[in-house]
């Protein structure tokens, strides 16, 4: 779980980079099809919907929610102070959360993600409720699917017009709109975790994988980008999104043959928050920093990526030793629920 996080991470992190940005036609199709996915299909695989919905929530917003509207809130006060922003509109921005209303565009995921998960807990309820076996759920998750992709233009870039004043809106709050799309992906997580706990990949089936999603994106270049409300084709583009996930669990199968490779890349799963937070500010900025020192692009990129990586982790370490910060960062410890004591007795 830990390395297949590891690796989705360090997807997103060169997906922001240069690189991908001067290959807008290859690369970002290619990895925009599947990595959003798979966020979405690894906490499903571990979710726990027994839970109570209202505990469930708390807990969720607790590692989702207060990193994101601290590092959000604390970033436009900053900018307002030393350069004179507006802050009342960026603070609005800040809590309608979407991909255009905030200055860290990456951070839209993380509201978005808890907004997912609770629609995926009432989705997994029902399924229980209804007691419908695997086939049944496949095909209301299709449904589900159809239903979300059909619903993706509705919100996106629609000139809205009250009074004399007209906006144009930037989705729902939260990236609701996109709801039903990104739960379906950790519903089906959920459904498929029994056979992905005991299945052991290996680089057989990694390879088979890579070819299938090849075989697929080659003839039809379809991909999929939910924080542009971009989903090219309901079939190609989830059959891509598919492979491309199980790619990621193979690799993490056959990553696990090193001990060096495991830990590192465990440790890196485990900072995926941390990663995601920070990575875009400053992989863009030691980008620019370089280029304006007379790098060339290419290596200017790559220092970037590897400052994206390592400054974030070291971020992480600082964070983890200080207790007002790891009050904001990290969850609070979940206190387990001690058994009641036998009366003794007499």
């Amino acid at each position: 779980m830990d390395i297949a996080k590891g690796i989705g991470i360090l997807v997103i992190v060169y997906a922001h980079s240069w690189f991908v940005a001067s290959s807008p036609d290859l690369m970002y199709p290619i990895l925009a099809s599947f990595i959003l996915p798979l966020f979405f299909f690894l906490s499903g695989v571990f979710f726990k919907p027994e839970q109570p919905f209202v505990e469930m929530a708390i807990r969720k917003a607790d590692g989702l929610l207060k990193p994101f509207f601290f590092t959000m809130l604390l970033y436009v006060i900053v900018r307002a102070v030393l350069r004179g922003q507006p802050l009342l509109p960026d603070i609005g921005g800040v809590l309608y959360a979407s991909v255009d209303t905030i200055p860290w565009q990456a951070m839209w995921f993380l509201p978005h993600f808890w907004v997912a998960i609770l629609f995926g807990w009432v989705m997994l309820r029902l399924i229980q409720r209804l007691k419908l076996g695997l086939w049944a759920s496949g095909v209301l998750m299709t449904v589900q699917l159809l239903i979300g992709i059909w619903a993706l233009p509705l919100f996106w870039q629609l000139p809205v017009t009250l009074g004399e004043h007209t906006w144009v809106l930037p989705g729902l709050p939260f990236s609701l709109d996109i709801t039903l799309i990104s739960s379906m992906y950790f519903v089906v997580g959920y459904l498929l975790r029994d056979w992905l706990r005991t299945h052991a990949g290996s680089w057989l089936t990694l390879v088979i994988s890579i070819l299938l999603f090849a075989a697929v994106f080659i003839p039809t270049l379809d991909t999929m980008d939910l924080a542009q409300r971009r989903y090219d084709h309901w079939l190609w583009s989830s059959l891509l999104a598919v492979t491309g996930v199980y790619a990621c669990w193979a690799l993490a199968k056959v990553l696990m043959v090193s001990a060096i490779l495991t830990r590192a890349m465990t440790y890196i799963g485990q900072s995926t928050l941390i990663l995601l937070i920070f990575h875009g500010e400053i992989q863009h900025k030691t980008f620019d920093l370089m280029a304006r020192l007379g790098l060339h692009p290419f290596l200017a990129a790559c220092v970037g990526l590897v400052a994206a990586v390592g400054v974030p982790l070291l971020i992480g370490e600082v964070i983890k030793r200080v207790a007002f910060l790891r009050f904001f960062y990290f969850p609070f410890p979940v206190r387990k629920a001690t058994e009641p004591k036998v009366a003794e007795h007499r």
